[in-house]
């Protein structure tokens, strides 16, 4: 599991979802941003199951792609890591599934 603050709208989507859980009082090992958008953060453990960064993924673009396109920036290990969300389903959503699971699971050199 990787504590993550994110978007509440976010974190509620994806407990409701069983992909994460409320860890309770704690810090977090990262962070996804939502940039240009203001809203309140919450903290959850993400359950790191097959399609769970997928619907995170899909989440994030359904909740707030539709303003105008939405850019990600991760920061996890000191390191801030940005990531364009595509507004329309029809972009390579997986990829950039691949890519925010890799900004938050990749091991230490």
């Amino acid at each position: 599991m990787i504590a993550v603050a994110m978007p509440s709208e976010v974190a509620d989507a994806l407990v409701g979802e069983k992909l994460a859980i409320r860890p309770g009082i704690r810090g977090s090992a990262a962070e996804i941003t939502l940039i240009g958008i203001t809203v309140a953060a919450t903290t959850v453990s993400i359950l790191q199951g097959p399609d769970t960064f997928l619907r995170l993924t899909e989440i994030i673009q359904h909740a707030f792609g539709k303003r105008t396109g939405i850019t990600v920036q991760i920061t996890a290990k000191g390191e801030k890591v940005y990531i364009e969300i595509p507004v329309d389903s029809g972009g390579d959503v997986a990829t950039v599934a691949r890519r925010i699971q890799d900004a938050l699971t990749e091991e230490d050199e």
